[in-house]
């Protein structure tokens, strides 16, 4: 009989850790406001520093109290319930969502008429009295009182549960395509290597000189640079820009006039951990994402010259050549829908098992059953349908809407499965700008405009998306013969628990600091999303048949790619790469993977597969040294509430 692995104190040291977690992501990006924004990046840097000590700790009861040591699958549980908690509290997704529940409605004057056009929203996902405001938004008061949790309760429940039916179709869809893309195409999820070995109770990586190498010297960057922070004497070492100053480092600054000032900002960055994290991934990737996102500065510069758009334009959406928004929409798409056109045996298949069939699709250690995943996928997006009708959208929008927004989930899931790339914003292309382009907002009623402004919480830029790490937690589960159902389990239990857990601190918080007194930042996304539907409601477009174009050129060409990289040997570039290299994030990696990229290289002419796995632990530790002194500085301000170095910007 199969012995059946623990996992139980794994869930259960996950809820204990979650809104610890969560509480540290709000303190650094939100609360304090300096950042390091964890989120933003593909390896929460949080997560690996928390699983380090849980690592080095568990270790030691090992060789001490062997029975109380967790054992793997227990480690990757706590690993995706941390993953999947940061997610939720991240910049993305849940610190934007209190602010499309109110700012509407405190900043609301008679001339931006922000009220009225939010007079439809039901009141069940909003907070719209001012008197409950007022604590929230000036501070001194507290959010126990019984009319204030009785205003939050309704919206912060409903919310909770849209959010449980948006993540369970993400986990369906990972579910659904994981078996095809990790045993069948085999791509190499390079993000979780470190996690994998941080999960290892019989990892050796610790042993190795080569680790303690590159923990020392990225620790050592970071070290010096807190410590200028807070002792200024102490020599600088300049590695990136920072939320203080964005033009250090930006070679644009030497540059004169026009046209060439249309590159825009052009920041050389030297993180460690980035440089790190890079190394795991492909050469073509590496190369191809460095070397196009070039090509978008060429293109950014002729259009300067030709008077076509004045250039760069910090990731904006202006819908001006070379429609690099809009062009990045239509590549993601091209990731989303190509995929499947390779794996279309594998989903007839698993259609084949939904409708309860025998089929070669074994679904067996997978995180659901193919015919739980296929039926849950289409009853939860109904769920999310039935939702966004109820509060006044239209229902063919809705449906377009989770449409677009599932396809693109699988472009996340796509980019870090094949890629592992460190970043993967989507600026200003979310199904609303989609639909707005699309239809144009003169034919879009205005309840629809207000519940695209109300969504748009989740559909920002999608960096920290859940979906990266439902997938990623599936594939841990593969690999470290952890059961899939029991990941599934964990992933809808770190929802709930971090969904509670962001609305409670966020309130407390709120409550008592005022977010428009204490809170710096808290009404740039409001002030962003709200003037966009003042825009959208006052000044209606028709349907924008440029946009279309570009969304189009931008499929048909990472189309192109794909089938040359299939066609030529040697193809030097990866069809990933055209939209990920057109993002506003990709200005903060470049040069670190321009510097992996070469490092590789050499390392693969000149010494093969055996010198890459011995140069790996040097890599690792880059990861490693920076996240632990990095995120030390975090907790030495937490705990004596000063200012401290931020190593990961914006």
């Amino acid at each position: 009989m199969k012995r059946r692995t623990r996992v139980w104190r794994g869930f259960l040291l996950g809820v204990v850790l979650v809104p610890l977690n969560a509480l540290w992501v709000l303190q650094m990006e939100r609360i304090g406001g300096r950042g390091p924004w964890l989120s933003t990046i593909s390896l929460f840097f949080n997560v690996v520093f928390i699983m380090t000590f849980l690592a080095l700790a568990n270790g030691a009861l090992q060789r001490l109290l062997p029975r109380l040591a967790l054992n793997r699958s227990e480690m990757v549980i706590v690993y995706v319930m941390l993953c999947i908690g940061t997610s939720l509290a991240g910049l993305d997704m849940m610190q934007v969502l209190p602010q499309v529940m109110t700012h509407g409605f405190w900043f609301a004057t008679p001339e931006n008429r922000w009220e009225q056009m939010l007079a439809d929203v039901p009141r069940w996902l909003v907070v719209s009295d001012k008197k409950i405001l007022y604590g929230y938004y000036s501070g001194s008061s507290t959010v126990y009182q019984w009319p204030v949790i009785r205003a939050w309760l309704a919206p912060a429940l409903f919310w909770a549960g849209f959010i449980l039916v948006l993540v369970f179709v993400m986990v369906c869809l990972s579910v659904i395509v994981r078996a095809q893309w990790a045993d069948r195409e085999r791509l190499t999820f390079p993000i979780i290597e470190l996690p994998l070995e941080l999960t290892n109770p019989r990892t050796r990586l610790f042993s190795s000189p080569l680790l303690w190498v590159g923990l020392g010297a990225a620790g050592l960057v970071d070290l010096i640079n807190g410590l200028n922070f807070i002792f200024p004497s102490v020599p600088y070492l300049s590695v990136a820009p920072t939320a203080t100053n964005w033009t250090a480092n930006d070679l644009m600054k030497y540059i004169a006039g026009m046209p060439w000032r249309g590159i825009g900002w052009l920041p050389v960055t030297f993180y460690p951990a980035v440089i790190g994290l890079c190394f795991l991934l492909p050469t073509d990737l590496l190369f191809s994402c460095w070397f196009l996102f070039f090509w978008w500065k060429a293109l950014f510069v002729i259009a300067a010259a030709t008077g076509l758009s004045d250039g760069y334009s910090g990731g904006m959406s202006k819908c001006v050549f070379p429609y690099a928004n809009e062009q990045m929409f239509g590549g993601y798409l091209g990731i989303a829908l190509g995929p499947m056109l390779v794996g279309r045996r594998h989903l007839r298949n698993v259609w084949v098992r939904i409708l309860g069939k025998p089929s070669e699709a074994n679904d067996a250690a997978e995180g659901l059953s193919y015919r739980t995943a296929g039926i849950g996928a289409v009853v939860g997006t109904g769920l999310l349908v039935a939702f966004s009708v109820a509060a006044g959208m239209s229902l063919g929008l809705a449906i377009a809407f989770f449409i677009i927004y599932y396809l693109l989930a699988l472009a996340v899931a796509r980019v870090r499965a094949e890629f592992g790339s460190p970043v993967h914003d989507f600026h200003f292309t979310g199904p609303d700008y989609t639909i707005s382009y699309v239809l144009g907002t003169a034919n879009i009623g205005e309840r629809d405009l207000a519940m695209f402004t109300e969504f748009w919480w989740f559909n920002r830029a999608y960096r920290c998306h859940p979906i990266a790490s439902t997938i990623e937690g599936l594939q841990m589960a593969a690999r470290t013969r952890t059961p899939g159902r029991a990941v599934t389990g964990a992933v809808m239990l770190a929802t709930l628990v971090g969904a509670v857990s962001v609305f409670w601190i966020w309130l407390h918080y709120a409550y008592g600091l005022g977010v428009a007194s204490k809170w710096g930042q808290e009404e740039g996304f409001g002030d962003q999303v709200f003037a966009r539907l003042q825009s959208w409601t006052e000044n209606p477009t028709q349907p924008n048949l440029t946009a279309l174009g570009a969304m189009g050129a931008g499929f048909v060409i990472t189309m192109l790619l794909a089938g040359a990289r299939s066609a030529f040997v040697g193809w030097p570039f990866h069809p990933v790469a055209y939209a990920l290299s057109a993002s506003w994030s990709i200005h903060l990696v470049w040069m670190p993977m321009l510097i992996a990229w070469a490092a590789k290289m050499i390392v693969l002419r000149y010494g093969g597969l055996r010198a890459y796995r011995r140069a790996l632990p040097i890599f690792l530790g880059l990861i490693l040294g920076e996240t632990l002194v990095g995120c030390g500085w975090t907790l030495v301000g937490l705990i004596f509430r000063i200012p401290t170095y931020s190593f990961w910007g914006l």
